[in-house]
């Protein structure tokens, strides 16, 4: 059976295990987040140019799809890459209409501290007052921030620009329900790095862990940003949220600006800190052994072994457990075809995956490699769910990783 679960094992946590997490005295719960990445520092990653980094002057408006719904919304911001202070100037927020256009009637102020207008210090968050904004699960919002300062962004191509965020130069367009964007601009991560809803009663938030499997692409037919909102909408009238925490590139071990922080390093922030924490789905390694080795995207490198990765997974798990949080653990997918792939590290992919499934080190694991690779070569993704790069998944590949994962963990 796919993903199947030791349920003594969850058993034997008991009530203490999960006191920690489920005591949310004020019913906060994080239902959306897009973990803090820096830009590009250098100019190329082997052959493939880097963005150039420019200044962005004015209102960045975001589309934002959470998971579960409330009575009150609040915002986190972050600064954390940034290298001097960032001055917010104005936050709305608002229930989406079409395209990057507010609902009638629902736009509304936010403040932090009373006041419009906050300066985030560099390496910072900020966290909103809450706003009195009554918000369906499964739902659109619109964040909208002014940076009269400006913050550090690239140019894009119209042909490539971001679908779910708009620039607006020079002005504060906060406060419009519909918006003109300017010229293209890319914030690559988005200002707003997590959203919180309150209701009346505690509920358990999932966080999905990982790297740009993780973190995903939405889907232009259905708004589903990957796997994590496939499993959102599964859980949709269980009162659980998921909060999305995975970054392209991401590793477990090392650290790189425009991927973040590695996992370990970056895990109480990310994903400890998040309100309504209960479980966490833990998707990582592929990039570290992808990278490391002949044909990295840092040169040759010593190749990252089994038994680092083990270690990694080992103390994620047991920094979770201290906080009473039920760790899934996910196997790592096919990648033949990759061009960071090659036999040596296919062989540390399978020794891992061995491990995950065997070690009883998680509390469950979901078998994501065996659901979407290729029965008649396993090294590779089924074609029905490959992107074309041969590493990352398609819709139908997202849907189906969502689709795999035992809902019975979610109690």
């Amino acid at each position: 059976m796919l993903g199947a679960l030791t349920f003594g094992a969850l058993s034997l946590l008991g009530t203490e295990a999960f006191g920690h997490a489920a005591n949310i005295d004020s019913h906060w719960i994080a239902t959306w987040a897009k973990s803090p990445a820096g830009l590009p520092t250098v100019l190329k990653l082997r052959s493939t140019p880097m963005p150039a980094v420019i200044m962005a002057k004015g209102t960045i408006r975001y589309r934002i799809r959470i998971s579960l719904g409330g009575s009150r919304v609040r915002l986190q911001l972050s600064n954390a890459y940034g290298k001097s202070a960032l001055r917010i100037a104005a936050v709305t927020i608002a229930r989406a209409g079409e395209g990057l256009a507010a609902l009638a009637g629902s736009l509304m102020p936010v403040t932090f501290g009373g006041r419009r207008a906050i300066t985030i210090p560099a390496g910072a968050p900020a966290l909103s007052d809450p706003v009195a904004l009554r918000v369906p699960s499964l739902s659109d919002l619109l964040v909208s921030v002014y940076v009269p300062q400006g913050i550090p962004t690239f140019a894009c191509s119209t042909g490539f620009a971001p679908p779910n965020q708009a620039v607006v130069e020079d002005a504060d367009a906060t406060s419009l329900v519909a918006l003109v964007p300017g010229r293209c601009l890319g914030t690559m991560r988005a200002l707003v790095s997590e959203v919180d809803v309150q209701e009346s009663e505690p509920h358990s938030a999932v966080v999905a862990f990982g790297d740009s499997i993780t973190d995903g692409v939405v889907d232009p037919k259905t708004g589903e940003r990957g796997w994590p909102d496939v499993l959102a909408c599964r859980l949709a009238g269980r009162g659980i949220s998921v909060a999305n925490a995975g970054i392209a590139g991401n590793r477990l071990l090392e650290s790189f600006p425009m991927f973040g922080a590695s996992a370990l390093a970056r895990l109480d922030r990310d994903v400890l800190s998040v309100p309504g924490l209960r479980y966490i789905v833990l998707l990582e390694g592929i990039n570290d052994i992808g990278m490391s080795g002949p044909g990295g995207l840092f040169g040759a490198t010593p190749e990252v072994t089994p038994k680092q990765l083990v270690a990694a997974y080992s103390q994620i798990v047991s920094r979770a457990h201290e906080h009473g949080v039920i760790v899934i653990g996910a196997t790592i997918m096919p990648f033949a075809g990759a061009d960071y792939y090659s036999a040596d590290k296919e062989k540390v992919r399978e020794a891992v995956n061995h491990w995950i499934r065997t070690s009883d080190t998680f509390d469950g694991v979901v078998d994501f490699d065996r659901a979407v690779r290729d029965p008649a070569h396993p090294e590779r993704l089924n074609n029905a769910y490959d992107s074309s790069d041969h590493l990352h998944p398609n819709s139908a590949g997202y849907r189906r990783m969502g689709e795999v994962i035992d809902l019975r963990w979610f109690n």
